[in-house]
């Protein structure tokens, strides 16, 4: 799987959020940084985990794998 820039993904990567993404639980900020845990590629969803833990499932083309 692929992120928006078109660099490979792979499990245990750090990526960053590339748009705001709200949900009723709360939001993950734009430029943060997440590990992503969990590919998906029936659904084409990924699984991220924030800085305190939290899941969130994501689209690949909301991350970019090129952020430094």
């Amino acid at each position: 799987m692929f992120d928006i820039k078109n660099r490979k993904l792979e499990i245990g990567q750090k990526v960053r959020i590339e748009e705001d993404i709200p949900s009723p639980d709360g939001m993950l900020y734009k430029h943060s940084l997440v590990k992503l845990d969990e590919i998906n590629s029936n659904a084409n969803k990924i699984r991220v985990t924030d800085s305190l833990g939290k899941v969130w499932w994501v689209s690949p083309t909301q991350v970019s794998a090129s952020f430094l």
